[in-house]
């Protein structure tokens, strides 16, 4: 069969997977992406003029056509799916093609992604398995009703089959299509691996507490180090990569396992990595581990200073002690770390920003500080939580479940209250720029309530000052975003001068 991905944003794995198995099982796989340049998606601009000019809907729409498919498959999250109904739509008027969508939206509210006429199959929870299964019965005609994990329509009904369980073994997948992302992703300069999915902890605001839910806390599974260090030896013979993203919610939940990667991984592929951490999780032995391989940076997720906001909001056990001990020994050991913080939190105070910037202030060898808004997610504890508190009205969660929330991660809050919006701004540009001031200079800053007007800042400056937190802390990421930015505009350019002949 002859098979499209369609995808709004950057290098998607879980993509990458469905179509080396896909690939595998002998059909032919293609995509059809639009990067969201300077859109809600896109993680560092969001300028909504230049979102306009370099929109790649048409482009995207075209390419599929071209392709004539046999199946347009889409993954989305709740910020893309409206996106993707929208693509979907507009492709069943040219043409008759059946469209599947999975990811997490589709699994958080399949009831609902359902009825939308433009889509004939859901995929829910993990997919390789029944994504085979399917192309397989569509290229056969045969009933799909046996495939778990399916939901589709038949004669006006809504079939729904039993759930499956997932895959034992990640060692059985292929590695992922890699070359699917060729031409969108400069693999020589940073290469994005997963050696796990899912996460053992059940964070009240994260998706992955709901799959936990689904899979009756099961779905956390880890690969072997052979396979992981397989992938990397091939890839690295391909693309001669710089360096090394480990995607995983939480790199070092097992030390034995850890250990041993690590041993391997410096001997056979001795690049510099990076990867995401907690810090009740995070030791002296494991700093030394990271460390010695090679490891240069990791992202840890603390989203507030508010210890008991942390526990009871965000289910989130870690003390104030944990963060305060893994930044010790960060410093000790001369690791960059970034930290996670997260605006718009119920119950959240000023006092929590000010009390956080003060003990981020005296960090060593913090990088950066990345700020995020709060985004609900359908049928999340958080969610409920908000609709119970009334910040959500029955409104509200009609508009998250069907992808139409205004908000996102990184450019809009979720937070209603204007003023409330604005004292989070300011913060969140205070942060921005925090690494660059000393305990002194943050102490005059709260004393004279200059961090008030911080919101009236304009962007040029602000990403100025970026630019400075980027070269105090030699972060190599900066270069990459810029980098990237460049190339996208390039190749943009270069499709349009396709398009137009």
């Amino acid at each position: 069969m002859n098979i499209i991905f369609v995808h709004l944003g950057r290098e998607n794995l879980g993509i990458e997977y469905l179509s080396a198995v896909a690939k595998q099982a002998g059909h032919q796989v293609s995509l059809a992406i639009d990067p969201g340049l300077f859109g809600l998606n896109d993680n560092v601009f969001y300028i909504p003029v230049l979102e306009r000019i370099f929109n790649q809907r048409t482009m995207v729409i075209n390419k599929i056509e071209k392709s004539n498919p046999d199946l347009v498959a889409f993954s989305v999250y709740t910020g893309t799916y409206k996106w993707a109904v929208n693509i979907a739509r507009e492709i069943k008027k040219k043409m008759e093609v059946k469209t599947v969508f999975g990811g997490y939206h589709v699994t958080l509210v399949p009831e609902l992604v359902i009825q939308e006429k433009s889509i004939d199959f859901l995929i829910i929870g993990e997919g390789e398995e029944a994504f085979i299964e399917l192309l397989e019965a569509l290229e056969s005609k045969r009933n799909p009703q046996k495939i778990g994990n399916l939901w589709y329509k038949t004669d006006g009904k809504i079939i729904k089959t039993p759930p499956r369980l997932p895959l034992k073994d990640l060692d059985c997948l292929p590695l992922p299509d890699k070359e699917l992302f060729e031409k969108e992703i400069n693999y020589q300069d940073d290469y994005l691996i997963m050696t796990s999915r899912g996460c053992p902890y059940n964070c009240s605001y994260c998706c992955e507490s709901y799959y936990n839910r689904l899979y009756q806390r099961k779905f956390f599974r880890r690969r072997s180090v052979d396979s992981v260090l397989n992938e990397l030896r091939v890839m690295k013979k391909r693309y001669n990569f710089r360096e090394v993203m480990f995607n995983d919610s939480i790199f070092f939940t097992n030390l034995d396992w850890l250990k041993e990667l690590l041993e391997r991984y410096k001997s056979q592929i001795g690049v510099p990595f990076r990867c995401f951490g907690r810090v009740n999780a995070f030791s002296e032995e494991v700093a030394e581990l990271l460390k010695w391989a090679g490891c240069y940076a990791i992202e840890f997720g603390i989203q507030t200073m508010n210890e008991n906001l942390r526990r009871k909001v965000l289910n989130r056990p870690e003390s104030n002690q944990d963060s305060h001990n893994a930044f010790k020994i960060c410093d000790r050991y001369e690791i960059s770390y970034d930290i996670d913080h997260m605006f718009g939190l119920p119950e959240e105070r000023e006092e929590d920003h000010i009390y956080a910037a003060k003990v981020y202030v005296e960090l060593k060898h913090l990088n950066r500080i990345k700020c995020h808004h709060l985004i609900y997610f359908p049928n999340l504890a958080i969610t409920s939580l908000a609709e119970r508190k009334g910040i959500l009205s029955t409104s509200d969660i009609q508009l998250i479940s069907a992808g139409e929330q205004r908000a996102d991660f990184f450019h809009l809050s979720s937070v209603k209250d204007a003023n409330w919006q604005r004292i989070n701004k300011s913060y969140q540009t205070l942060y921005k720029f925090l690494p660059l001031l000393s305990p002194t200079q943050i102490n005059f800053i709260f004393k004279h309530k200059l961090q008030r007007k911080l919101h009236r800042l304009p962007g040029a400056i602000v990403i100025f000052l970026q630019l400075l937190v980027a070269i105090r802390g030699k972060d190599y990421r900066f270069i990459l975003y810029m980098k990237y930015y460049y190339w996208r505009i390039k190749r943009w350019i270069r499709c349009r001068l396709n398009l137009d002949q």
